[in-house]
């Protein structure tokens, strides 16, 4: 013969199902805002390339990449300028066990390039060494 379910009982099984749904909403959600905050990034460096001393930029997702120079026979160096800046990024924070970097900027005699990760995707934004790399990631308006 079954066993009867006490009133207590039911409550618990009744709670106990609900965390379930809660879980795979909450799971789902930052993939949805990491697509939003993508999107609102692309707008953005629209009009951060036509700003003055902007050389340009590249965004790497896991299936394409999007290339903006101004001097497109130079997309070969500044590609592995920007992979090279990044890798290396990334061997310095596991070697010293500094975390995930949120960005890195590197400055050379005339140029810097500010580089990002954000989920999957990789940003390098080219620029000229007077332009104020900081106000440029503000603008970027992806926290």
């Amino acid at each position: 013969m079954p066993r009867k379910i006490k009133p207590q009982e039911e409550k618990i099984e009744n709670l106990l199902s609900k965390p379930e749904s809660t879980i795979k909403e909450s799971t789902m959600a930052p993939k949805l805002k990491l697509q939003h905050r993508i999107g609102n990034l692309q707008t953005n460096l629209e009009n951060i390339k036509t700003r003055e001393g902007i050389v340009g930029y590249i965004l790497r997702t896991p299936k394409s990449a999007s290339i903006d120079l101004k001097d497109p026979t130079k997309i070969i160096d500044y590609a592995v300028l920007s992979s090279t800046v990044l890798e290396a990024g990334e061997n310095l924070a596991n070697t010293f066990e500094l975390g995930n970097i949120r960005k890195a900027t590197l400055e050379g005699k005339d140029v810097k390039i500010l580089t990002l990760k954000i989920g999957d995707n990789r940003l390098s934004i080219f620029m000229d060494k007077t332009v104020d790399q900081d106000r440029i990631y503000k603008d970027l308006n992806i926290t």
